[in-house]
């Protein structure tokens, strides 16, 4: 008795950490996607894992009732309802949390019935995995940063060849009228 009493104990303990870890990563996310992965198989899984870890994505395998209880630990809410069948989770970080959504789109290319996306919380909100496609359009931090320093620094830009247009005139006359002297 006293064996199966400890494996019982051994076991709620490894479920709790898993919990205990989940909940720490989801903490962490910026966005979280919920996928149903049914339908691939070990070869492309391993590519898959390959793939999103070499980009920094986080992504992993567990079983519903874990994952729920991690949401619990981790204040997350509106994404128990997509915990049904099969769930793996693929985590987004602040620096691009739609960077997920670009790679299962990948994926999709070659891989359409692979991979369903179930659902997606982004900055507290829970979007359907229908949303997928329009989040992968969306650009990720750094672009966003490079168009808005671009918009900042245009006017600026325009000045100056404002500034320097009437000069370069006045200049670009100048050194015409000094060679018409020097030939002269």
């Amino acid at each position: 008795m006293e064996k199966s009493g400890k494996k019982i104990s051994l076991q709620k303990q490894k479920k709790q950490e898993l919990i205990d870890s989940l909940a720490k990563d989801f903490s962490a996310a910026a966005s979280i996607y919920l996928l149903d992965f049914q339908k691939i198989t070990v070869l492309q899984d391993n590519a898959l894992r390959l793939n999103l870890r070499k980009k920094g994505i986080s992504y992993r395998a567990a079983k519903n009732r874990l994952v729920r209880e991690a949401f619990k630990k981790s204040n997350i809410t509106g994404l128990d309802a997509y915990l049904k069948g099969t769930t793996s989770i693929m985590l987004g970080t602040a620096e691009d949390p739609m960077l997920p959504a670009r790679e299962i789109v990948e994926f999709h290319k070659a891989n359409p019935e692979i991979l369903k996306a179930k659902g997606i919380s982004l900055d507290n909100s829970t979007l359907k995995g229908s949303e997928l496609e329009n989040l992968a359009k969306m650009p990720g931090k750094n672009e966003i940063l490079g168009q808005v320093i671009s918009l900042a620094l245009s006017p600026g830009a325009n000045l100056i060849a404002l500034i320097k247009g009437p000069g370069s005139k006045i200049a670009g006359q100048i050194k015409a009228l000094e060679q018409k002297l020097e030939t002269a």
